[in-house]
C-alpha cells in the first residue's frame, strides 16, 4: 500500500468518525459511498452502452420497476418502463437504438438507499444534452427509477429557442 492509499484510508476513517459527533445533518459520508458512486457510475455507463448496442434486455433490466419513468425531450415524452419498452421496440431492432456518450463530470449524490445524478451527454443526432436521474438500492443492487433527458441550450440562443417553442405550442392542440 503506497502513502497516497494510506492517506486516503486515514481520511475516510476520520471523515466517518466525524459524522458520529452528534451534529444533525441530512447527509453523511460513509466508507461505502465511494464504492457505491463507482458502482452507480458503471451502471449508468452500462445503461447508455446497452442502448447504443441495442441490448433491450440489459437496458430495461437496469430500470427499477415497471413504474420507473423515462422523460424525453419532447413535452409528451413521459413513459413508464412498460410504455417506454413498447415505444422504443422498433429502435432496439436496429444496430443501435440511440447513442449518448457521457462526458466527464457526472455528479452523484447518495442518501441511504436513494441516489441522484446529473450528467452531460454528447450525441451525434442530438448534440449536447443533459440527463438526470434517481436510482434506488434494493439489497446491493442500484436500479434507475427515474431518468430525464434534456437539450443543453446555450444562453445566447435561449430567447430564440423559447420563441420557437411558444410558436410551436400555438400549433399544437392538446
Amino acid at each position: 500500500m503506497n502513502i497516497f492509499q494510506c492517506a486516503f484510508l486515514i481520511f475516510l476513517f476520520f471523515s466517518t468518525c466525524s459524522c458520529q459527533n452528534g451534529i444533525d445533518s441530512d447527509f453523511s459520508f460513509s466508507v461505502n459511498d465511494g464504492l457505491d458512486k463507482t458502482l452507480i457510475n458503471e451502471i449508468i455507463d452500462s445503461w447508455h452502452r446497452a442502448a447504443s448496442d441495442s441490448d433491450s434486455i440489459a437496458y430495461f433490466g437496469t430500470m427499477a420497476s415497471d413504474e420507473s419513468v423515462f422523460q424525453g425531450t419532447d413535452d409528451g415524452e413521459r413513459w413508464t418502463k412498460t410504455e417506454f419498452q413498447e415505444w422504443s421496440r422498433k429502435y432496439f431492432q436496429t444496430e443501435s437504438a440511440w447513442t449518448f456518450v457521457p462526458l466527464k463530470g457526472r455528479n452523484v449524490t447518495i442518501n441511504g438507499n436513494i441516489a441522484w445524478f446529473d450528467e452531460k451527454l454528447d450525441s451525434d443526432h442530438m448534440g449536447r444534452c443533459r440527463g438526470n436521474g434517481v436510482l434506488v438500492k434494493d439489497g446491493k443492487t442500484w436500479k434507475i427509477a427515474n431518468y430525464s433527458l434534456s437539450f443543453a441550450v446555450p444562453n445566447v440562443v435561449a430567447n430564440d429557442i423559447i420563441q420557437t417553442i411558444k410558436n410551436s405550442n400555438d400549433l399544437i392542440l392538446d
